[in-house]
């Protein structure tokens, strides 16, 4: 029951002692009132996913229960959702607790010290037990096996206790500690969101593949390799380009050079290296090679702009940059030495890179200075796909069951296209 004094305690005041109690500081000023509903994405599907947020997070401010996780790159939105929520908590008078995961952890050890103003464990037991819990930026710590300890038991009682909680990560789910990953990602009481930050730091018109739709929809779970016609040392490279784009996506290390004829997957397989990466909260860069070109061709006569050099830098320095069918449009040599001061930039700093090319002509056909880096069996692995273009086979299949198949479709109750 309250005592006298906190029935009499103004409005201010107890705003006051909840935001204190919360560690907000600065970020209350964050609010649903100035949250952009749509996040900083430029692609409808992201925008359309931070609304979902959006929307769940007000839910959960009105009346907490269950847990939202939420991950992504730095920039996308994740504190701003979290404090809103804890501020609009405070405004109903319920008390919610916002910390930083580090900062938590330094007063957690602060607390060991004799003359701390409170004990470790009145301090643990505090934030474990908070009625309404946003534990901001997990995973930026330092890992050691203490803090790993300390922020399983307390995910732990939180989850055990069903008690409302709020995390978000810039880290890849896969890198937290699975039974952290185990409790966060559990239907049963979490709903995961992932945001996406803007596309580019930028505004310089890049023209990034994944503003496109088909390039997001291809994934390694819809790939198929396992097509009738196919002879087996077609089925068996159309496998091994599989499972290498997946060794691959799983640990990003030095060049992947995918090659076969048009049709068979390479860029499907390419986009997919993509989609698993940016699943877990990374931001690779996809760009078919003919519109990086055009973006080089328009901007040649200013070259020495800032716009150019920032976007330049910002390809040529990206964790992760998937070219698709390299060789195409470089015919200018203008364009051909920026893609090589491109290439060669990647080549000596050993950035992660995809490329897919048009089967063995097109490799014969390539740059010199293109060629002998891509030979280098050092820095690139070479895959190449002798499955013919798929749709095409497809079509020359016999009719089935009385009825010719239509393009694009094989037997069977549920089809998976390979993409391009």
């Amino acid at each position: 029951m309250p005592c006298e004094c906190v029935r009499n305690e103004s409005e201010e005041s107890r705003l006051g002692r909840l935001q204190r109690f919360s560690s907000l500081g600065p970020l209350t000023r964050l609010s649903f009132a100035n949250l952009i509903e749509s996040g900083r994405s430029v692609n409808r599907r992201d925008q359309e996913q931070f609304r979902r947020l959006a929307a769940d997070a007000r839910a959960f401010a009105e009346e907490p229960a269950g847990w939202l996780f939420i991950h992504g790159p730095s920039g996308a939105g994740k504190t701003h959702v979290a404090a809103a929520i804890a501020n609009r908590c405070l405004e109903r008078g319920q008390p919610a607790l916002f910390v930083v995961v580090p900062d938590l952890l330094d007063h957690l050890r602060a607390a060991y010290n004799p003359s701390s103003e409170i004990g470790y464990d009145a301090l643990f037991e505090q934030v474990r037990t908070a009625p309404v819990l946003i534990l901001d930026d997990l995973g930026t710590q330092n890992a050691t096996a203490w803090a790993q300890e300390k922020l399983y038991q307390l995910l732990n009682h939180r989850y055990n206790a069903q008690l409302p909680t709020i995390v978000t990560t810039n880290l890849a789910i896969e890198r937290l500690d699975e039974r952290m990953r185990m409790r966060l990602t559990d239907p049963a009481i979490a709903s995961v969101y992932y945001v996406e930050a803007a596309a580019r730091a930028i505004d310089v018109n890049l023209p990034d593949a994944f503003d496109l739709d088909q390039i997001r929809e291809m994934t390694f779970e819809n790939f198929d390799f396992a097509v009738p016609h196919l002879k087996p040392a077609e089925r068996w490279s159309l496998e091994t380009a599989y499972r290498s784009a997946l060794k691959f996506a799983e640990e990003p290390q030095n060049w992947l050079l995918i090659s076969g004829p048009n049709g068979c997957g390479k860029t499907h397989l390419a986009a997919a290296i993509a989609n698993r990466c940016r699943s877990r909260g990374e931001r690779p860069v996809f760009f078919v090679v003919a519109d990086l070109n055009d973006y080089f061709r328009q901007l040649g006569d200013r070259e020495s702009g800032p716009g150019y050099v920032e976007g330049f830098n910002q390809v040529s320095d990206a964790p992760l940059l998937i070219l698709d069918d390299l060789g195409s449009g470089s015919d200018l040599p203008f364009v051909r030495d920026r893609l090589y001061q491109l290439l060669n930039h990647r080549y000596l700093a050993r950035l992660p890179t995809v490329f897919t090319v048009a089967g063995e002509e097109s490799l014969k056909n390539l740059d010199i200075r293109f060629a002998v880096r891509l030979n280098d069996p050092k820095t690139c692995t070479t895959v190449p796909i002798t499955a013919p273009a798929y749709r095409v086979d497809i079509e020359s299949l016999p009719a089935a069951a009385g009825r010719r198949l239509a393009p694009g479709r094989r037997p069977g109750p549920s089809p998976r296209p390979r993409g391009r």
